[in-house]
């Protein structure tokens, strides 16, 4: 993209040592998806097609809505127990951009996260707490250095939220929650910079190269909503809150024809994570069968640019490139089947609008409208849980004509090495397995 990327607070209840643990190494790797919008934190979830709103009943409602915390219960029964869970999600990435006979594969192509979730009810009382470590943002990619250099060679932003949240639930038919997220965020972006017209840009000499480094610290919060009209029907409402990432003192280290220049700081200008507002209608169709549709709206259209300034401001004062991503819709559905009282099957699809207009589409970040495919199973012994989960991601296929590759936003120089059409094409799937435990 033009994207320049790239001690948990003390548990708020008595649990293992190991829970402490977990948290530290949970913090994740980064994966592409939709934006850079990573819904999914379970195998359950993934399994279901991230349709979670309203009928979430472990631990990751932290995430999916605060609210729903009062909502687990000991197998096959009303009484609130508290619980945890551990996951693991392989993500496989293959995303590639063609012009004119040449082409770029993404390198980043592997991927890895852990996310860790917790609950506790608090015995005599309607509130239930929780605790979460997960990673809902990140992106990765990573090219040769061919004709994408003037648009991206490798572009990183990775984050891992840790929240503390609570719900209370005065009533069997009703609930509310929220959580507070302390987000630790660090970036990556390298690319080269074409700094002549015409075709001098096909020697090295007017060829440089900028790397931009840094990391930070944000805060933000997320509420939710839970009502019951209907003994087997349930509705669900979450709010998560814009956080602005921050690189105020990023490291830029030039090279190519910049570096006798040396090294720079930069203020970058603030990436939002933008606010996400979930609805979800979760029905009940018998004791063994349910079904969940949720909409998502997601207000992308607060990433307008990406600019930076540079300290010294020599040989460049800094760079502006033009986002303008617009908001986005997506449609989920969810269901499950007890085959028996351990077994469930699951699947799920989803629908979803790519933020990214035509006119700054880039290898950084190759988003296009998606189709997902969902499926999951889950089993359960006493109170331990085992969850697996895999989704499909089918991109639509992308040709689109703008200066991106050409570097032309950048310095306002284009390397006319990439006329036509260019051909964006990307495919993903991801794996996941939980661990659960109800004591």
């Amino acid at each position: 993209m033009h994207d320049p990327l790239t001690a948990p607070k003390p548990l708020p209840f008595s649990l293992p040592a190991t829970m402490v643990l977990l948290l530290l190494v949970a913090a994740p790797s980064s994966l592409l998806a939709g934006g850079f919008m990573i819904p999914h934190q379970t195998a359950t979830a993934l399994g279901l097609g991230n349709a979670m709103t309203a009928g979430v009943n472990d631990s990751s409602a932290v995430h999916y809505n605060p609210a729903a915390l009062g909502e687990i219960k000991r197998n096959g029964s009303d009484i609130k127990v508290n619980s945890i869970m551990v996951t693991g999600i392989y993500g496989g990435v293959y995303n590639s951009v063609a012009n004119s006979g040449r082409r770029a594969v993404n390198k980043h192509d592997d991927n890895y996260l852990a996310t860790l979730f917790a609950n506790y009810h608090v015995p005599g009382t309607d509130f239930t707490l929780g605790i979460g470590s997960y990673t809902p943002f990140g992106l990765a990619t990573t090219y040769d250095r061919e004709f994408t250099r003037f648009a991206a060679e490798r572009t990183e932003l990775k984050t891992i939220y840790v929240t503390p949240a609570i719900s209370w639930h005065p009533s069997e038919r009703f609930a509310v929650g929220g959580g507070l997220s302390f987000v630790h965020a660090s970036g990556l972006f390298t690319r080269a910079l074409c700094l002549a017209g015409g075709g001098a840009c096909a020697f090295p000499a007017a060829q440089g190269r900028l790397r931009l480094t840094d990391t930070a610290n944000a805060f933000t919060y997320n509420l939710g909503l839970l009502v019951k009209p209907l003994e087997n029907v349930k509705l669900g409402l979450t709010y998560r809150a814009r956080a602005d990432i921050r690189f105020d003192t990023a490291d830029v280290k030039l090279g190519g024809a910049l570096a006798p220049f040396g090294n720079l700081r930069a203020k970058v200008r603030p990436i939002p994570i933008p606010p996400v507002i979930s609805a979800g209608l979760h029905w009940q169709i018998n004791p063994s069968w349910g079904a969940e549709f949720v909409y998502e709206y997601a207000r992308w259209s607060e990433f307008d640019s990406l600019s930076a300034t540079f300290s010294p401001p020599v040989p460049l004062p800094g760079f502006s490139l033009p986002e303008d991503w617009k908001n986005t819709s997506t449609l989920r559905l969810g269901s499950s089947y007890k085959l028996n009282q351990n077994w469930e099957l699951r699947g799920g699809l989803a629908v979803e609008e790519t933020p990214i207009p035509n006119s700054t589409l880039n290898p950084a970040i190759p988003g296009a409208d998606l189709l997902t495919l969902n499926a999951g199973v889950g089993y359960k012994w006493g109170n331990l849980g085992i969850d697996l989960g895999y989704m499909a991601v089918f991109y639509k296929r992308r040709r689109i004509t703008n200066n991106e590759l050409e570097g032309l936003p950048a310095t306002g120089f284009a390397f006319p090495g990439a006329p036509g059409k260019d051909t964006y094409e990307t495919f993903n799937n991801f794996v996941s397995m939980s661990l659960s435990y109800k004591f």
